[in-house]
């Protein structure tokens, strides 16, 4: 019988603290190290069957007819009022779907998608023996051209096949970044190689990339809680308004078409605070709320907290967000790295 994954990261070194893993014998000490983080807190749901396109076409936002074979990308599925309750990235293998997204997710995920399931010839299941690994850092390509010299390394939006069961893809943010899903089987083959170069990080060190590049994720807090606009999700590619319907379609595309919306997600970040809980609301200087965190994790090069928060788009242009309502700690608020264009987002 195979080792599992979790079990042979402890012959390398990895510490859990009741199963949740919390760090190596050697971590890197900047955001820019070359990494390879485990990304211990995602999971797995295979989509397969013969109705399996039409299916998940009228449950999610990707356009499924324009996911090839051996590509992927973002999407989310909202409930009838609009509101998401899962986000992910969706690969097409060239046999099924594989969908990765916070282990939070899955229950919900799986409970709503299989109360429309039974009416097509498709199955859901959970895919505990994947594993999904993040690489960054500045040599990456370089790394990853030398581990896998019969390989192209994958375009935008590309899968490639690094074994039969195990894939490599090109990761969204301001640095250069790969995920790789593995298999656990496979797992014993790369580690050593990945390592040589690539020191070993938790998943903390990937969020924070994440939140740099203002990537973000729903967790179990925020299920039903926010429209995909609120979470930028159309500017990061996980919504297509020309597909047709899916379950909340209509409530996303009227927000989108009437340009009304007051709040979306930013990158703010917090120093000398004690960490605030996921739901924390967020106000201006009037002591008015205007938003709330949605991720946070600290800052391995200077302490501070890096948050993830969605609120009023009119207190992020003014720098006008502070921790509570006295004002006792203001946050800066970042940048957002990437274009949001309503009127070009409605057109893909």
């Amino acid at each position: 019988m195979a080792t599992d994954w979790k079990t042979y990261l402890k012959t390398q070194g990895a510490v859990y603290e009741e199963e949740l893993l919390t760090g190596f014998s050697k971590v890197p000490h900047a955001l820019g190290e070359n990494a390879v983080s485990v990304l211990s807190g995602q999971n797995f749901i295979k989509v397969d069957g013969t109705d399996r396109q039409k299916f998940l076409q009228g449950q999610i936002s990707t356009h499924m007819v324009q996911l090839a074979a051996h590509h992927f990308s973002t999407g989310v599925a909202c409930s009838p009022k609009g509101r998401m309750y899962t986000n992910f990235k969706i690969m097409d293998n060239g046999e099924d779907y594989l969908l990765c997204m916070n282990s939070d997710l899955i229950e919900t995920t799986m409970e709503t998608l299989k109360k429309y399931a039974v009416f097509f010839k498709v199955n859901l299941t959970n895919q505990p023996d994947y594993v999904a690994l993040g690489l960054s850092g500045a040599n990456t390509n370089t790394i990853l051209t030398n581990i896998f010299p019969d390989s192209s390394l994958p375009e935008q939006n590309e899968v490639i096949n690094v074994s039969s069961s195990s894939y490599l893809m090109k990761a969204q943010g301001n640095r250069p970044r790969y995920e790789l899903w593995l298999h656990q089987d496979d797992l014993p083959l790369l580690w050593p190689e990945l390592t040589k170069e690539l020191t070993p990080a938790t998943e903390d060190f990937w969020e924070l990339l994440n939140i740099e590049s203002v990537i973000p994720e729903l967790r179990q807090e925020t299920i039903d809680k926010y429209i995909p606009q609120h979470l930028n999700q159309p500017s990061l590619g996980g919504v297509s308004f020309r597909k047709g319907c899916y379950t909340g379609q209509e409530i996303v595309t009227r927000m989108q078409n009437l340009g009304q919306q007051k709040s979306r997600c930013y990158w703010l970040t917090l120093d000398n605070a004690e960490e605030p809980d996921i739901n924390t609301r967020l106000y201006n200087s009037a002591s008015k709320p205007v938003g709330e965190v949605i991720q946070r994790v600290r800052n391995i090069e200077n302490n501070n907290f890096e948050l993830l928060a969605v609120i009023r788009i009119e207190a992020a242009e003014a720098n006008d967000v502070f921790l509570d309502a006295e004002q006792s700690h203001q946050l800066e608020v970042h940048e957002i790295p990437y274009v949001i264009d309503p009127k070009a987002e409605l057109q893909k």
